[in-house]
Order: structure tokens, then C-alpha cells, then sequence
């Protein structure tokens, strides 16, 4: 099983929370100056999903701490990372995750600001949703992102074509769904989950187990197509 990161959108009043579960591994790809492959970081999406509007917070807690005591059982080698969007009212979340999760994952806090910048700052990420909505765009183009077949993935695909990136007068930019009734905790989560590439040289590389493919892929199936956070699905 490869690196698991997990994106947390973390929902308000009128935006539901959403979660994505990627799993990170690596293909060659050619230089075009040299000729030369480096690896590059693909993600499979063995989970993306809404919970029900208005989930309470110690909700969203219980069911993130699932997912992750899930993919432990998969495979207890496994070192998860869960991204939790801290901004606003997410910063309580992602504390009270911290707290309880310290000895299953990493917890990583990323704030959104103005503009379309990402950088690492007080152990945290800050990014601009500009930034964000780039990279999603660069990944898909490069069929780096592999999606479930499922309606959260048609969904998904609604939030990005609603995703919009604006630039006023005075340089300006902001981005998201701006349309009225229009959502993008989907592609939040999503962008959380994919955020960041996995190098050789940020993470021990092991051969698959046999036994760990087999068990992940009697949970979550080959196609990726149960939906993790479905309470009546195995698995995750």
C-alpha cells in the first residue's frame, strides 16, 4: 500500500464537509532536455465523499478518526497524513484531530489566503485557492489523478467546471465557486489530498506486499468504486 494522504474540507453552516483519501504512488517520466526519467508522485482516489449538511463537528471528528483507524488496519506500516483545512472554524477541527489522532497520522493544518502563493510556515501549510485550483488543473491534464466512478466524482467534476478564478483592478485574486447554490468542498478536499508531491527522497519507498493489495483491494475494490464513507460499505 503507498502513502496515504487525506484531504478534510471542513463544512459550515450552508457547505458540508468533505473528505478525500488518496493513495500515492510513483510512475517514470522523460525529461525532455536530457532525455533522462525521474519519478513523479500519481494519486489514486480510493475515497471522496460529502457528509451530511450539518454533521456536527465531534461527527466529522468520529468519522475522520474511522478512516484513519481503517487504513491503519489495512496496512500498520502505513504512516497517513491527514491535510485539514484550518481556516476559520476549521482551526478547532483540526486541534481537536491533532489531539486525538497524533498516534495514527500526521496532522497538517493548511490555511487558505489571498492570492495564488503556497508556502510552509509555522508547521503548517498557507496556500491561496488559486494555487490550488492550478495544480488540480496541471494533475488532471496530466492524468495524474486517478478518480472513482462514482456520483461524488460527478459531482467533482460539476465543482470544477464552477470553479472560477478572478482578478480586480487592483491585482486581486481570488478564486472558488462564486455561482449562486454552487459548492467546492469537493475540490478542496481533493486538492488537499494531492497537495504535495511524495519523492524518493521524502519517503522510504517498500515493495507492495501481496497480502496489503489483496486486502485493500477487497475493501475498496480495483475501480475505486465504493464510496469509503459509506457506513454500509466494507473497508474504509
Amino acid at each position: 500500500m503507498g502513502v496515504v494522504v487525506v484531504g478534510l474540507d471542513v463544512g459550515q453552516r450552508r457547505d458540508p464537509t468533505a473528505i478525500a483519501v488518496a493513495e500515492v504512488g510513483q510512475r517514470e517520466t522523460a525529461r525532455t532536455s536530457y532525455g533522462l526519467t525521474r519519478p513523479e508522485s500519481v494519486f489514486t482516489i480510493r475515497s471522496l465523499g460529502r457528509l451530511p449538511l450539518g454533521t456536527g463537528y465531534p461527527m466529522v471528528i468520529h468519522r475522520v478518526a474511522e478512516v484513519m483507524v481503517k487504513i491503519k488496519a489495512i496496512d500498520p506500516y502505513n504512516s497517513p497524513e491527514l491535510v485539514v483545512d484550518a481556516t476559520g472554524v476549521g482551526m478547532p477541527v483540526f486541534d481537536e484531530l491533532r489531539r486525538s489522532l497524533s498516534d495514527l497520522c500526521r496532522v497538517v493544518p493548511a490555511t487558505f489566503v489571498a492570492g495564488g502563493r503556497f508556502s510552509y510556515e509555522d508547521g503548517g501549510i498557507k496556500l491561496g485557492k488559486g494555487f490550488l485550483v492550478s495544480r488540480l488543473q496541471a494533475l488532471i491534464q496530466g492524468e495524474r489523478i486517478r478518480l472513482p466512478e462514482t456520483e461524488q466524482a460527478k459531482a467533482l467534476a460539476k465543482e470544477l467546471t464552477d470553479y472560477e478564478i478572478r482578478v480586480d483592478e487592483s491585482a486581486k485574486v481570488t478564486a472558488g465557486a462564486f455561482k449562486t447554490g454552487t459548492h467546492d468542498d469537493l475540490a478542496t478536499a481533493l486538492g488537499l489530498a494531492v497537495l504535495q508531491d511524495k519523492t524518493p527522497g521524502r519517503f522510504v519507498m517498500f515493495e507492495n506486499d501481496p497480502d496489503e493489495v489483496a486486502a485493500l483491494n477487497g475493501a475498496i475494490g480495483v475501480d475505486c468504486s465504493t464510496n469509503l464513507l459509506d457506513e454500509s460499505a466494507t473497508g474504509f
